[in-house]
């Protein structure tokens, strides 16, 4: 394992296609956006193929003991899994898909739309394929923006997107948070119920599902995560839920991020490297995206983890060498990790802190140590070229991943019709307010005021013209007069015919009208249980025929 800047050798990318492992095509990441749009990048039969002949990352894996790492993690992870079946009261999977291949995928613990569940359905279709063990990593040291999710509500002849939620979401991450008591619960429901399109039976089902009592645990990631896991084996599905905060309780992962606080001068430098060459290739101007570079201040490094204790919020983590010590300063204290994490990570102790991985950090880990082969979504597929590249740097080897999205709409019809684009218009408008005389027939044009003015602005055209081809600075000052008077004729002419802007005005607004409206109605983000039972089989039908 390269322990210095000098050991960290930095391969071209090009190296990794002499292991043929498959990833996304970043040209073709494409963000879907009319209803049955599916991205699938590279196709399921690519992405079947790598899951059957797996990459032997053993062989490939620049790092001493790898092998045994990846054995205790997925061994972990698996008695996690099952531990977290039988308290979701689904029968727990058996111990002989440790030697199955892994199919992860996985997300935020949110309501979440129809787009991204159809990663864990691709999930679901290349496990039926190959005989593997598909995984949903719940991301629950994620904060949750919303603790419920929006419905679309006609008001009239417009439609409004209206939050309904039981409670404001804290700062901490989904670890501490509370399901609703069932007084919240049932005011939720009633909120629901109020609205005509949030009453579709997979709603209906979810909700059976999500009632408080069924779990008898007030834990928020156990109860959105079991009333998930029911719905989908009611739909067929055989996908199974893992937070993360079980897949952080291995002794692998202890050691993955000891290792980063160990090298962490030469880690971040490659971290911050391959974020650099990732905005250039994008061409992102803006430091702070995709996510910002770590900092170094002397001998502090920011390692691409949270830390944070249960119930408040995360903080980012930071290592510092000092002499022969290893420290983690947090909350104004040195922890000293010189020999191990035991005295930041003691779980009797009050002072008992969590490390979790960002974005990058966690398929990192993921994709090494867990995955067979990763689904990502649109934006962690292009933000783990990254990620790629660090691997490759750090240990040689880039496993495979894939990219599925849906647009998948609910069927909410506009009250504006078809109107033409606001940018066209906007151009139309542009040209006739230059060009009165385009929108003039030649009855109301022979009217003689306005001939007249017709006739003075084609002599100011002609002028204008003809000073360009003369000495542009003598000519300066006469220019400008003529087109002054230019603009007032064109003005003029707009004013003896008044319906030509107006027209083009009245389209304009109409057309902002439906863009608003679109914005509603043509929402990819509603939650995907808004969908009937029957639309969201078409869309499981729909990944399984592709």
């Amino acid at each position: 394992m390269p322990a210095t800047d000098d050991a960290c050798i930095v391969r071209p990318m090009s190296e990794s296609a002499a292991h043929p492992f498959p990833r996304p095509d970043p040209d073709r990441i494409i963000v879907p956006r009319r209803h049955g749009e599916i991205l699938i990048e590279p196709p399921l039969a690519t992405l079947g193929a790598a899951v059957v002949e797996p990459p032997n990352f053993t062989s490939l894996v620049q790092w001493p003991a790898f092998a045994a790492l990846r054995g205790f993690a997925r061994s972990a992870l698996l008695a996690q899994i099952q531990a977290f079946a039988e308290r979701s009261r689904i029968t727990p999977p058996h111990g002989a898909i440790l030697h199955q291949p892994w199919v992860i995928t996985g997300h935020q613990l949110e309501f979440y739309h129809a787009g991204v569940w159809a990663k864990v359905l691709a999930a679901d279709t290349l496990a039926h394929r190959t005989g593997a063990l598909a995984i949903d990593v719940l991301v629950d040291h994620d904060r949750v923006d919303e603790l419920g999710f929006d419905v679309p509500v006609q008001v009239g002849d417009t439609w409004v997107r209206q939050s309904i939620t039981w409670a404001l979401s804290p700062q901490t991450p989904a670890d501490s948070l509370h399901a609703p008591a069932p007084e919240q619960f049932s005011t939720w429901q009633s909120a629901l119920a109020a609205c005509p399109r949030a009453r579709s039976d997979s709603l209906a089902r979810m909700l059976t599902e999500l009632n408080p009592p069924a779990i008898g645990s007030r834990e928020y990631t156990l109860w959105l995560s079991s009333a998930r896991a029911r719905f989908e084996r009611a739909m067929g599905l055989d996908v199974w839920h893992v937070p993360t905060s079980l897949l952080c309780a291995s002794e692998t992962w202890v050691v993955f991020v000891r290792e980063w606080m160990t090298h962490a001068e030469p880690w971040t430098a490659s971290y911050n490297r391959h974020l650099a060459a990732y905005r250039k290739r994008a061409g992102i101007v803006n430091p702070q995206h995709p996510m910002p570079n770590l900092q170094r201040i002397g001998d502090t490094f920011e390692l691409p983890f949270w830390i944070y204790r249960p119930g408040e919020p995360r903080q980012r983590l930071f290592v510092r060498r000092e002499a022969n010590r290893l420290l983690v300063p947090v909350d104004g204290r040195d922890f000293d990790v010189t020999d191990d994490l035991a005295p930041l990570l003691a779980t009797n102790s009050a002072d008992s802190y969590q490390i979790r991985p960002r974005a990058l950090t966690l398929t990192m880990y993921v994709r090494l140590f867990l995955a067979d082969l990763f689904i990502h979504g649109i934006g962690g597929a292009l933000y783990d070229q990254v990620t790629d590249g660090i691997m490759q740097e750090l240990w040689g080897v880039v496993p495979p991943y894939g990219c599925v999205s849906a647009a998948w709409l609910l069927p909410l019809e506009s009250t504006t019709g078809a109107v033409a684009s606001e940018s066209q218009l906007q151009h139309r408008r542009h040209h006739l307010q230059h060009n009165p005389q385009l929108a003039m027939d030649s009855t109301v044009a022979a009217a003689p005021e306005l001939a007249a003015l017709l006739r003075a602005r084609q002599e100011l055209i002609a002028g204008l013209e003809s000073s360009l081809a003369a000495d542009r600075i003598a000519g300066k000052s006469r220019r400008a007069e003529m087109f002054r008077s230019l603009h007032e004729t064109n003005a003029a002419l707009h004013t003896a015919t008044p319906g030509i802007l107006q027209r083009l005005d009245d389209q304009l607004a109409g057309a902002r009208r439906a863009a608003e409206q679109g914005a509603v109605t043509q929402w990819r983000e509603y939650f995907f249980a808004l969908h009937s039972l029957e639309s969201l089989h078409r869309l499981i039908d729909t990944v399984r025929g592709m």
